[in-house]
């Protein structure tokens, strides 16, 4: 069970806006900032008031809304704005043929980012999904049947799946969330056991009018908890892709050879914020209700597994893969798939591998 280092995936951010002429710079403007490890989806909306221009900038592959911009002023054809709490400035020109073209700038680095009034890649739309008066924030796009639901690992949501839902929208319709008490999503109720996980993820997708059948898509500890969703609700699941999952016969034996950094995680846990400590008190009954649960007969599944780990010693990744091969090895017409050269986040570091077996389960 691995925690991810989100300073890939939050270190950028950026905005924009102008006007030339007659032209109105107010609304709704999408881009892409090409950061090389992952490409993110942006949408600035600009307003004006009294003569005084501001603006707002969403992220949805991170599952921001609302990020302040702290000033922005449009001059001319040029567009400057600034975002104090990133240490970061865009600088662009509207252009022609009605796009913002410019540089992004931050910690001494330059990033080549344009903005358009509409949207030239599948739109990935954020959602509060209403669940017994709390909401789930949800990241929705693409159509097509199947849906593909992402499942998170430990403590983490939406912004795991940053560097492959835009391209699984392409092709079908796909759905990656907060679950409660992450990111923008409300405090559940506890435990946040795998069942009340998969109970509140089935009603969020009914309240969202996402019917099944869905393709279940499980990170670490998201494959347990997509393998109670399966449990519960057989009929609707129709494939299951787990990347690098974690394994209940794993934790038995970890809690028999303890880790050497089994205290630092624990007082790390006492810091964390309240959703994770949640889900980290949990964990003993995840696995008991991921061994109880039955995948349903005569679907695919996949299994993903990672090759590196620089947080596990070497004989302890040998034994999560080899826990994971036993696993797998017990299903119906299931796959192993050995993912070499990358580390837990098989999704971050060998994206075209997962959306291959997406693919997959879907066909």
């Amino acid at each position: 069970m691995q925690k991810l280092s989100i300073s890939v995936m939050f270190g950028i951010l950026f905005l924009l806006a102008p006007a030339m002429g007659q032209t109105t710079i107010e609304g709704d403007w999408f881009g892409t900032l090409d950061a090389g490890v992952a490409k993110l989806q942006l949408v600035l909306h600009l307003t004006s008031k009294d003569n005084t221009l501001s603006a707002t900038l969403d992220s949805p592959d991170q599952g921001a809304t609302g990020l302040k911009i702290d000033s922005v002023s449009f001059t001319g054809d040029e567009l400057r704005f600034q975002m104090n709490s990133l240490g970061a400035e865009f600088r662009g020109k509207l252009t022609q043929n009605g796009s913002l073209e410019g540089q992004w700038q931050q910690l001494g680095q330059s990033l080549p980012l344009s903005f358009r009034r509409e949207s030239s890649e599948p739109t990935l739309a954020l959602q509060k999904v209403n669940v017994d008066g709390r909401g789930l924030n949800m990241l929705i796009g693409g159509k097509g049947s199947p849906t593909v639901i992402l499942e998170g690992g430990f403590g983490t949501g939406i912004a795991s799946w940053l560097t492959i839902q835009k391209e699984l929208a392409v092709f079908t319709r796909t759905v990656s969330y907060d679950r409660a008490g992450l990111g923008q999503s409300d405090v559940g109720p506890k435990p946040r056991s795998a069942k009340q996980i998969a109970s509140e993820l089935h009603a969020a997708l009914q309240n969202a009018g996402i019917k099944p059948p869905y393709v279940l898509v499980g990170h670490s500890l998201g494959g347990i908890f997509v393998r109670v969703f399966a449990g519960l609700y057989p009929t609707e699941v129709k494939g299951i892709v787990l990347i690098d999952p974690s394994q209940e016969s794993f934790a038995e034996r970890a809690k028999k050879r303890p880790a050497p950094n089994a205290k630092n995680e624990r007082e790390q846990m006492e810091k964390a914020t309240e959703g994770v400590r949640a889900e980290w008190e949990a964990i003993d009954v995840d696995y008991a209700q991921a061994r109880a649960a039955e995948v349903p007969k005569g679907i695919p599944v996949l299994l993903l597994s990672a090759t590196e780990d620089e947080n596990m010693p070497a004989d302890a990744r040998q034994a999560w893969i080899e826990d994971q091969k036993e696993w797998i090895s017990k299903i119906p017409g299931g796959k192993h798939i050995i993912v070499e050269k990358s580390g837990h986040f098989i999704q971050l570091q060998q994206p075209k591998v997962v959306i291959d077996a997406i693919r997959e389960a879907l066909k």
